[in-house]
């Protein structure tokens, strides 16, 4: 009796056995479906989605509210701008960058500029295909320092804003990057060829250089570049060439090109929170003898050092600059301290001593001095 029980419980118990594991085996079965299902679902929205999913859009920019005090002249908050830059990429094959200036006027008026709009694409690690209008890849200054928040005092060094002897901006293509190390040092070019800028006078008379991106040169390019080396980590030396035509405009209304060439050189340094940066460059204007004016050479260049103390936020910062062309020589020196409420959120405070080399009186104002405030904002 007891061995036919212990049959039948072993029977039940073996039944039951059987009975769970075809039950899981088919649970099993039927997860392995479903999860192929998803598998082929998630497929489908993957390359339906494909192209939204790879696309990326962010804002950046800066602004800053400036206030001056002009020696024999007038004191007042002397400017405001606010610079969005837009960004937009695709994947990692693409990206178009473009930056918005707004400036108000002395009359309250408001300045819309387009300082740059380019798209890049990227062939490889080491090569992007730029093409729009672009900062001026020759020299550090205008490409990489100019924005407000950036800029460690509240004016830029003489000859490097618009006019001056620095190009701010080129209209055409670009090849940049950066290439592998070579016995430990990096490196980083630019190529590029864009419509040649334009000569001529301006407004208030001065002879000047429009060195920026312009789609009114006709035939007439402009080829360059720059190469810099970082020799060690904190260090870069960079050296900046062009060459080609600048187009004028008669009075009779004809065009006429001239040769035009720049060349330049900069560097940067960094030794723990010391700061030192310099840089020179210079256009080239050919004669012409179809024209009244007279070519010649624009140029200019600055040293700047600045130290950061951590501890108490605070930047004070020295600038020399010069410039000469064929009409202006002068000099500045401009000193400064900032206030630093974070990296990229700065008070700044500098006074400039100028010196008109010629005491030109076309320029009744070079040799007077400043006193600068600004509130400077990147985001």
């Amino acid at each position: 009796m007891r061995r036919f029980m212990f049959a039948s419980s072993m029977s039940i118990i073996l039944s039951s056995t059987l009975l769970l594991a075809s039950s899981q085996s088919e649970e099993i079965a039927q997860l392995k479906k479903d999860v192929e299902a998803l598998k082929v679902r998630d497929k489908e929205m993957k390359q339906s989605f494909e192209g939204n999913s790879k696309a990326g859009f962010w804002l950046a920019g800066y602004a800053a509210v400036d206030f001056s005090s002009v020696e024999n002249g007038d004191s007042s908050f002397s400017g405001t701008k606010f610079a969005p830059i837009f960004h937009a990429q695709y994947g990692d094959i693409f990206q178009f960058e473009g930056e918005v200036e707004f400036t108000v006027n002395k009359d309250g008026s408001t300045d819309i500029e387009l300082e740059y709009a380019a798209g890049t694409l990227f062939l490889n690690d080491y090569m992007g295909l730029q093409m729009g209008k672009f900062m001026s890849p020759l020299g550090q200054f205008v490409q990489n320092i100019h924005p407000s928040w950036i800029n460690k005092l509240p004016s830029a060094p003489l000859g490097f804003g618009h006019d001056g002897a620095a190009p701010t901006s080129n209209l055409g293509i670009a090849l940049r990057g950066g290439l592998p190390k070579i016995a430990d040092t990096r490196s980083n070019y630019v190529v590029f060829i864009s419509n040649a800028p334009s000569f001529g006078v301006a407004d208030d008379g001065d002879v000047v250089i429009e060195a920026v991106g312009n789609t009114g040169s006709g035939s007439a390019y402009i080829a360059g570049g720059r190469y810099a080396v970082n020799p060690i980590g904190n260090m870069e030396v960079g050296v900046s060439l062009a060459t080609g035509d600048i187009t004028e405009e008669l009075l009779s209304g004809d065009s006429i090109v001239r040769d035009y060439d720049v060349f330049g050189a900069d560097m940067v340094l960094n030794i723990d929170a010391l700061n030192l940066r310099a840089e020179y460059i210079q256009q080239k204007i050919g004669e012409n003898e179809l024209s009244l004016l007279e070519g010649g050479t624009w140029k200019t260049w600055y040293a700047q050092a600045a130290y950061q103390f951590s501890s108490v936020n605070l930047e004070p910062v020295i600038r020399y600059s010069d410039y000469h062309n064929p009409e202006v020589n002068k000099n500045q020196w401009a000193l400064g301290v900032n206030y630093l409420f974070a990296s990229n959120l700065i008070v700044k405070i500098a006074y400039e001593i100028n010196k008109d080399e010629d005491d030109s009186v076309i320029d009744s104002s070079a040799n007077n001095n400043r006193f600068l405030a600004q509130l400077a904002y990147g985001f």
